[in-house]
């Protein structure tokens, strides 16, 4: 794998993604299979774990935008307070039925680990890949777009054709607002935090037609201008400097 990362990055990219999508199968599946609601969040959670060891040991980490802001990006994103409002809209639908304290510990432990990893082969693996093209707009369009698309998958996990529309068009809109961040602020930290809380919010709270679209509407009145303004952003201050390049090449 770390030949590809130099030799075919956008192949090493998509073969983490697989790899994350299989490994979300394989939690749900034995998750049936025993009983325990809490097997996707154990094996995400593993696979956070053997991602990190792989990038410390190809010393990839910085790289891949697994470390803190660049000094004096921030005011560029609005301190992404836009994109972190939105992960709490959903509370207003009010909580979901049956609340104990295992489904909650799970569900934190689940979204956690769904954060780092889509972060990180989205806007870590994939964006880089597409941005080594020399094209930083379409590889954030493009990387955007596959995040959104890819959430195709939970048609397997029991979502309608309509709520799976929905999920997908605003995770393309959400998706292109993260890789603008990540470009910005050279982190991939903010995205990770935000996602885990974005997810929390839909998984703890109640589920109806009504709410989902009001929330949906809310999601994508802020997303669309947000984006044109970090786009804006992005042309006037350009992209977060790159990590220094170590003396074997790595970074």
């Amino acid at each position: 794998m770390r030949k590809l990362q130099d030799s075919q990055p956008l192949w090493h990219a998509l073969i983490w993604i697989g790899i994350y999508i299989v490994a979300v199968n394989v939690g749900d599946v034995v998750g049936g299979v025993l009983n325990f609601p809490g097997a996707t969040s154990i094996v995400l959670l593993i696979l956070s774990a053997v991602l990190l060891v792989y990038l410390r040991r190809t010393r990839r980490l910085a790289f891949y935008g697994v470390r803190r802001v660049q000094p004096g990006t921030l005011p560029a994103t609005a301190f992404f307070i836009p994109l972190f409002v939105t992960a709490f809209v959903s509370y207003g639908k009010g909580w979901a039925p049956g609340l104990d304290t295992e489904t909650v510990v799970f569900a934190i432990l689940l979204v956690a680990g769904v954060g780092f990893v889509e972060e990180l082969v989205f806007r870590g693996f994939l964006l880089r890949a597409l941005r080594a093209e020399g094209r930083t707009t379409w590889a954030i369009v493009v990387s955007g777009v596959t995040f959104g698309v890819g959430h195709v998958v939970n048609l397997l996990r029991g979502y309608s054709l309509p709520e799976q529309l929905v999920q997908i068009v605003l995770a393309i809109l959400v998706g292109i607002a993260l890789a603008y961040g990540v470009v910005l602020t050279g982190s991939i930290l903010p995205g990770a935090v935000f996602h885990a809380l974005f997810n929390l919010s839909g998984t703890l709270t109640s589920d109806s037609v009504w709410g989902e679209t009001v929330v949906a509407g809310i999601i994508a009145a802020v997303m669309i201008p947000y984006i044109f303004f970090l786009r804006s952003r992005l042309a006037a201050v350009g992209p977060a400097p790159d990590p220094p390049v170590a003396s074997d090449g790595s970074r």
